[in-house]
């Protein structure tokens, strides 16, 4: 499952800026498989970006439309240099456009890791964490991450969801949607499905298979 991260990465096969997905995506590698790429954290890349981010999830964007050096030249150049020295190419590549220091970013990744660790379930336990209106934080997501932020918070469950299912026996349904804060047990494996394409079932009946050990 994605994390609201913007990755910038190269490879042979294809190169671009992708931003946050909403649900579940697969990854083909192509030739080599080798990709060298950078990870912005959330909301980061709004220093590249210098707009609003949002309707930019489950996109992918030319790099040229932000770094416009890197043209097909300086992607097979970077992809012909060893690991370390691919890397710090990149690097330059970013720090070429001079992002600023921005609060705003700071404030974003308190707060996801506020809902990571303090199981702040709703906008307005988030509201009143950060002591901001719910409506402000709404429209900080969305211009800094491109996805609001009850999304992160359904992300966060559904990934604390995954992480007991793996670590736990004998999960009981019920008790897991209760916990997290869902309605019905029924809503649960609805968001679940959606995301992971699978029922929590059968994910974990998968891990439990012989062919996942």
């Amino acid at each position: 499952m994605h994390r609201p991260y913007v990755d910038v990465y190269l490879s042979a096969h294809e190169s671009g800026i992708q931003c946050s997905f909403r649900d579940k995506r697969d990854y083909e590698a192509a030739d080599n498989g080798r990709i060298i790429g950078a990870r912005f954290k959330p909301g980061a890349f709004h220093a590249f970006w210098r707009r609003s981010l949002a309707g930019l999830h489950n996109e992918t964007i030319p790099l040229q439309n932000v770094f416009t050096e890197a043209d097909q030249a300086f992607i097979e150049n970077t992809l012909s240099l060893q690991d370390d020295a691919a890397v710090g190419a990149l690097a330059e590549l970013l720090q070429a456009q001079s992002p600023q220091y921005d609060p705003n970013i700071e404030t974003i990744n308190r707060i996801i890791t506020a809902i990571e660790t303090d199981r702040l379930q709703t906008v307005g336990d988030v509201a009143e964490w950060v002591g901001k209106s719910e409506r402000w934080l709404q429209q900080l997501f969305q211009d800094y991450v491109g996805i609001g932020i009850k999304w992160q918070l359904q992300r966060n469950k559904l990934l604390t969801a995954a992480k007991f299912i793996r670590e736990c026996d004998n999960p009981d349904w019920a008790d897991i949607a209760y916990d997290l804060g869902y309605s019905s047990q029924q809503h649960f494996i609805t968001d679940f499905k959606r995301v992971l394409g699978e029922t929590p079932l059968q994910y974990k009946k998968k891990l439990s298979s012989p062919a996942s050990e």
